[in-house]
């Protein structure tokens, strides 16, 4: 599967899903995760989906996608979700975000530290359309 086969099969279908039903917390969780996972798609497509690239590499390069396109709030809010907490590298008195705060039935708390979380979807899905659109069509 190629980056524009991802986006189109995996990514277009979940975001579309929970724009359809605003109100389902798993629609919107698969939304922001499978979004947040776009970049490493667009990175083996400009690599050319080299076979000898390695895993930093491949991590080091979406993360500059995910700067170029302004995609960092999405990258915290799946990481969030994925993980459950975002807990500070240095344990101190700083805020601890967590997934576990966000009640599925009041939307009031899809939140996580400041990132609205329905926003960052419709945001990162606009972001991530325009960069799709300007790949090359598989031959």
């Amino acid at each position: 599967m190629d980056a524009r086969e991802f986006f189109q099969l995996i990514v277009e279908p979940n975001y579309y899903e929970f724009y359809r039903a605003q109100n389902s917390i798993r629609l919107l969780w698969n939304a922001i995760v499978s979004m947040n996972t776009a970049p490493e798609f667009l990175v083996l497509d400009r690599q050319k989906y080299r076979l000898d690239l390695l895993r930093e590499e491949i991590e080091r390069e979406a993360q500059k996608i995910r700067e170029e396109l302004g995609l960092i709030e999405l990258q915290y809010c799946a990481n969030t979700f994925k993980h459950v907490r975002k807990i500070p590298s240095r344990r101190s008195f700083e805020f601890t975000a967590s997934s576990t705060g966000v009640d599925p039935i009041d939307q009031a708390t899809w939140v996580l530290d400041g990132h609205d979380l329905v926003q960052v979807a419709h945001d990162s899905f606009a972001k991530l359309s325009k960069a799709v659109q300007k790949l090359k069509p598989a031959q």
